[in-house]
């Protein structure tokens, strides 16, 4: 795993694993301590990746986002991470969180309050589960190859930016309501197709980082 800092807004959820199922595990399929450890830590990234991909469908499906490449590049982190370094196996922690979303890439309908004359800013209202939000500022028109709602940074005409939805409330219930609970399932699933691959082969009987 990468020592890469998270950021400080990343939300952390922990989740406790069932140390007795990993041993037991352990002795069905005849692996050493060593296998084991290794396999711990492959599955910690393998679900990881398996949230992840989870997440995005659910982003894409209720909360009404075009395009998986746009919550790609939102994403800060999606990782999962022992607080003891591996000392002990009995809790995980998952760490994740996203950036907002520009409203060109979320689906619903934009409209400008007001009139061309007397503009009062836009308003968007999401498809998804998404509130809608209201910009004061905010006018809409086509730019970058899409239909959205600007913001000016100045009295100037330009440069302007594309206004953007906070989705990490929605995304924070999406994940604690939906797949919070299948952490544990999807991690043993890893651990042991890992774990059996290692006893096959023989890998890591005697270091774990061999």
């Amino acid at each position: 795993m990468s020592d890469i800092p998270l950021p400080t807004n990343l939300n952390r959820l922990p989740f406790h694993i069932d140390v007795e199922e990993l041993e037991a595990l352990k002795d069905i399929h005849g692996a050493t301590e060593m296998q084991m450890r290794a396999a711990y830590n492959r599955a910690l990234g393998r679900t990881a990746i398996t949230l992840r991909s989870l997440t995005n469908k659910k982003l894409r499906d209720e909360m009404g986002i075009k395009s998986l490449k746009a919550i790609r590049k939102r994403f800060q982190h999606f990782r999962l991470r022992s607080p003891s370094k591996q000392k002990k196996f009995d809790e995980l922690k998952l760490w994740y969180g996203m950036n907002d979303v520009s409203v060109g890439y979320l689906k619903g309908s934009i409209r400008r309050n007001g009139s061309k004359k007397s503009p009062n800013g836009a308003t968007f209202k999401p498809r998804g589960k998404i509130p809608t939000q209201t910009y004061d500022n905010g006018f809409v028109t086509r730019l970058y190859n899409r239909r959205s709602i600007f913001t000016r940074k100045t009295a100037n005409r330009f440069p302007v930016v594309e206004a953007r939805v906070p989705v990490a409330d929605e995304l924070n219930a999406m994940i604690e309501d939906d797949i919070y609970e299948r952490l544990p399932e999807i991690f043993l699933k890893h651990f042991e197709t890992d774990l059996k691959g290692r006893v096959k082969t023989g890998m890591n009987r005697i270091n774990w980082h061999e």
